[in-house]
Order: structure tokens, then C-alpha cells, then sequence
């Protein structure tokens, strides 16, 4: 969506919504519950449709902004479900889904003021912090590997923690195995991706166009994504927000680790035999459409026997990382441990997903000697490959 679209410009398709609750519910006939907030409390002002009426009350004087709005807002952990479900909302111009009608509400909030303390802090450590992840963290491509001109290009973005770096380090290694030749895209703090979802918007566009006027030396070349939240914004939205950084082209690391797999580039070895199953991350998923990509990996390795949790793919349920309000108290806990019941159930040994996001959520449901069965997917290849 446009940094320069204005509210008033939903008002057609904010008046479209019929309380059907198909941004709620999944696809039938199992009709899981996808939205966390309405799982959460079965109300329909705590669920997408509630925001379009707030968004409609706005536009009509019948309400006004406040911090108590915010809270709500910002307790919305952006899964997209309601984009993926809700057929009428997004029809009318400009097109806007569920998840970017919160996003301009949570701009108004900011330009009126009325942003909870820690979003405000979130968003100062992520204004800060670009110079310093540049000159703290080494990350350096092995010499086996590195090409300046090769046509796979990493994308070495939003390290804020020592577990994103762990997960990078993961990703060379298995590169180093397979033999790709890779150059590196590495500019230092976000991609811009946290400043949209936070609504800090007049931030936003001098960051972008900063960050693609490096991005388009490497003109024609694909982007390897590790991160799903950093993808599903470079290709989506810089181009709107930046008409000429259209036809980026990319690919998440798991679709390049099953070409590897399946071409035998990258050799499974023997391991012990494990019963794991696959989170798919919102973005990864519902955002991206790569629901295959990491099931196949997880496939070809030896030992290894996939099942599913009772909401997958398109009908998973969100890990609740996103929610950063306080709206509902411990919401965002128990949208991960409801996550993780579903786990246990299976009699898994391993639950792995592609966001480490995702990963952090579910491991602070676990005491510290149960963290080691939440596997990052990167980190869980690496492991049982040679």
C-alpha cells in the first residue's frame, strides 16, 4: 500500500464487510479458528471485521483515536489470515487488505500520538542500531563461496539479535556444502519491514530509498531471503512505495536447500530417527505462498518423518510474536502456548519453522531444559546434512 494514501480513500471498502466471519474462521468444512484475538476472546469487536467497524466509526465522527484504540491495534499480530480469507474487502480501489487498513490506523495513531511506550522504544532501537550492527557484526561469506558476481545475492538484513546472526552462520555453512557461489547484499539495521507494521511511515520512505539505491547494483540478480518478514516486504512493498524497484527477484533459502537436496549438491547423512513437524511462519506462508518449499527439505533428509499439526498451511495459526499491545494481558503468551498444544499432540520430537520470530515465541512457553525441541529449519539442516 501507499505511504501517501489517506484513510478516507478505504471508506468504500471499509462499507463492504458483511460480519460474515470469513476473516476469522478457515475454510470449510473444518472452519478452524485462525484470528488469535477472536480465539482468544470470542468477540467480534476483537477480530477483523470489529476494526473495520472502529475503521468505519472513525470516518463516520463517530469515534475518535485513543490509547486505549492503540493497545487494541497494536495486539493484532499481522498474520494475514484475514487477507487470505476475506474475498470483498480488498475489491474496491486502492485495494487494500485487512492487515494494511491496521497498518494506516496505527499511522494515525502515530501522527496523533498515542503510541504505546514500548512501540516508541521499538521504534528508537531500530532508528539507532543500523550503524551499529554494521560495525559489530562480521558477517563474512566463506572464501570457497564468495563471488562478487555471482547471480544469487544473500540478503544480510535485520540481525538485531545473536540468534538472527546464529541462523545466518547456519545458512553459509549449508551454502558452503552445497557449492553455490554467492555475493552479499549487507547494509546494516532493517529493511524497513518493523517501520510499516509499527505505522511509523514518514520514517519509512527516505529508508527505502536509501536501502534500494544499494540494492539496485545488484540489478538482475536474485535475492536470497532468510528472513520472511524482510521478503514478503522487499517484493511487495518497496515497489509500491518505490515504483522502480519493480521485478525483484528472490527466493527463500528453503526452495534453494530443496533444488540442493534434490539434485544431491547437498548430502543428508544418517541420523537417528525423528518424528518432527512444520510451523509455517505468517509471512512465509500466507504472505509469500511457500508452504511446500520447507516440508520438501524436511523430507529428504534420512530419519526424518514429517507430521502435521491439525492447522497447516494456509490454515495455520499465527505464533502470536507479532501482537505488541497490551490490550489483552498475556495474549500474546497464549497464542503460542494454544500453538504449541497442537504440537504435543502430534508426539512430535521437533517442532521446526522458517522464523526465528516464531522460534523465540514458542520456546518462552518451555522451561530451559525443553528449549532445544523449538529447531530453527536452517539450523535443523545443517545438522543432519554433510
Amino acid at each position: 500500500m501507499k505511504l501517501t494514501i489517506d484513510l478516507s480513500e478505504l471508506r468504500t471498502a471499509g462499507s463492504l464487510c458483511l460480519k460474515c466471519g470469513s476473516c476469522t474462521y478457515g475454510e470449510w468444512p473444518e472452519n478452524f479458528i485462525l484470528c488469535p484475538i477472536y480465539a482468544h476472546e470470542r468477540s467480534f469487536t476483537a477480530s477483523p471485521g470489529g476494526i473495520v467497524y472502529i475503521m468505519r466509526a472513525i470516518l463516520e465522527g463517530n469515534m475518535d483515536y485513543s490509547q486505549s484504540m492503540a493497545e487494541l491495534l497494536y495486539s493484532c499480530p499481522l498474520c494475514e489470515a484475514a487477507d487470505d480469507r476475506c474475498p470483498i474487502i480488498s475489491i474496491p480501489r486502492p485495494h487494500a487488505s485487512l492487515s494494511d487498513m491496521i497498518r494506516l490506523l496505527r499511522y494515525q495513531l502515530v501522527k496523533h500520538g498515542l503510541v504505546p511506550e514500548n512501540i516508541r522504544g521499538l521504534y528508537e532501537k531500530i532508528r539507532s542500531e543500523g550503524d551499529y550492527i554494521r560495525s559489530t557484526v562480521a558477517l563474512i561469506v566463506p572464501e570457497k563461496i564468495r563471488n562478487e558476481k555471482a547471480d544469487l545475492v544473500i540478503f544480510a538484513e535485520c540481525f538485531h539479535t545473536a540468534e538472527q546472526i546464529r541462523s545466518f552462520e547456519y545458512a553459509l555453512r549449508l551454502l558452503e556444502k552445497i557449492g553455490n557461489p554467492i555475493s552479499l547484499f549487507l547494509d546494516g539495521g532493517c529493511c524497513g519491514s518493523t517501520l510499516y507494521d509499527l505505522g511509523f511511515w514518514d520514517q519509512l520512505g527516505p529508508l527505502v530509498a536509501k536501502k534500494w539505491k544499494k540494492m539496485n547494483h545488484f540489478n538482475g540478480k536474485t535475492f536470497i531471503f532468510l528472513n520472511p518478514h524482510c521478503q514478503e516486504f522487499v517484493v511487495k512493498r518497496y515497489p509500491e512505495i518505490l515504483p522502480d524497484s519493480k521485478g525483484i527477484k528472490s527466493q527463500h533459502f528453503s526452495e534453494i536447500l530443496v533444488e540442493a537436496l534434490k539434485e544431491g549438491r547437498l548430502k543428508t547423512k544418517r541420523g537417528g530417527k525423528v518424528k518432527v513437524s512444520y510451523h509455517d511462519p505468517c509471512r512465509l506462508g500466507r504472505g509469500l505462498g511457500v508452504y511446500e518449499a520447507p516440508r520438501e527439505v524436511l523430507s529428504c533428509l534420512d530419519g526424518v518423518d514429517l507430521v502435521e499439526m491439525r492447522r497447516n498451511r494456509k490454515n495455520s495459526f499465527c505464533c502470536g510474536a507479532g501482537s505488541l499491545g497490551e490490550y489483552f494481558p498475556n495474549f500474546r503468551q497464549a497464542t503460542a502456548k494454544e500453538r504449541m498444544e497442537e504440537f504435543w499432540k502430534t508426539g512430535g520430537d521437533f517442532l521446526i519453522t522458517s522464523c526465528l520470530y516464531c522460534k523465540e515465541a514458542f520456546e518462552k512457553t518451555l522451561p530451559d531444559n525443553e528449549k532445544g525441541r523449538i529447531k530453527d529449519l536452517f539450523e535443523f539442516v545443517n545438522e543432519r546434512t554433510e
